[in-house]
């Protein structure tokens, strides 16, 4: 598992937080801009509750624990983290169906050191962040769940990303957009993180979006080669054509990858129903590109 340094924490901080840079800021055009009034602790204590069962006193949040070989974390063991969560973003949409309400909660590992057979929290950088993203339905006077995924994983050192942007990928279907990221031995790669509903559950597209190696050996005079270097942004949205329901990305790419330099260069990234937005074979941005 990659130790990530206490460095690593404060530029994936500036990550969440200057993300537009590498997917351009015009790209969130079609950004609802109105929350909903409705309150954050309503909600969780309502309808969200039954994902997040445990009202812990000490720390006085709503949470939940987390078995680390439940949703991809970095372990084979049977070891288990508890997580505080909050509502990042709730965003009211108006749909061919009538009104959706969109939900994107995060939470961070903050207990687990005196609770029997969980983590010591100073292993949480061992971890991932929490997110879970839901879409609601009126019901009367109330809301039921129409999607819900409530435990993935975003974000680095068991700290969830916050700051979520909601931006609509199809006719009908908005998603949340996030930029995460990591850096191990000097290598840095950044990735954006899209959760868009798929029926009852929430599918979790990534694409790497930047590789940097600065830092490493890639970068030696003594041997001449040349340091990766390479970025990835987000065009606006084309909504002039779907494909399985959903609009193409569009990626401009610029910089410097195994020697190669790339200087406007473009892809699409097309959604595969059940699968998400899929990665061309020729995208050169990912560690295992």
């Amino acid at each position: 598992m990659p130790y990530l340094k206490k460095l690593t924490l404060k530029y994936l901080t500036l990550v969440a937080t200057i993300g537009y840079m590498f997917f351009g800021s015009h790209a969130f055009a079609n950004i609802p801009k109105t929350n909903t009034p409705i309150s954050n602790k309503s909600l969780i204590a309502n309808t969200l509750k039954p994902y997040y069962p445990h009202d812990n006193k000490k720390l006085h949040c709503q949470s939940v624990i987390v078995d680390s070989h439940s949703y991809g974390v970095f372990s084979n063991s049977d070891n288990k983290a508890g997580y505080c969560v909050e509502i990042d973003r709730q965003v009211m949409v108006d749909t061919d169906r009538g009104k959706r309400l969109y939900i994107l909660v995060t939470g961070d590992i903050k207990f687990g050191e005196h609770d029997d057979g969980l983590i010591d929290v100073n292993d949480a950088l061992f971890y991932p962040g929490l997110v879970g993203m839901f879409v609601l339905k009126p019901n009367g006077n109330d809301w039921e769940v129409e999607s819900a995924s409530p435990i993935m994983s975003a974000g680095p050192q068991g700290m969830g990303l916050r700051d979520w942007k909601l931006m609509r990928f199809a006719p009908n279907t908005w998603g949340f957009v996030n930029e995460d990221g990591y850096e191990y031995l000097g290598y840095t790669e950044t990735r954006l993180v899209i959760l868009t509903p798929n029926g009852q559950n929430i599918i979790k597209s990534t694409i790497s979006n930047s590789n940097y190696s600065a830092y490493t050996d890639l970068c030696n005079d003594a041997i001449k080669q040349v340091c990766d270097d390479i970025k990835a942004k987000l065009q606006p949205i084309d909504t002039s054509k779907v494909v399985d329901g959903f609009y193409p990305l569009r990626f401009t790419v610029n910089g410097r990858k195994d020697n190669k330099v790339y200087k406007n260069s473009r892809y699409r990234f097309y959604y595969k129903k059940g699968k998400g937005y899929q990665i061309p074979a020729s995208y050169p941005i990912g560690s295992e590109s």
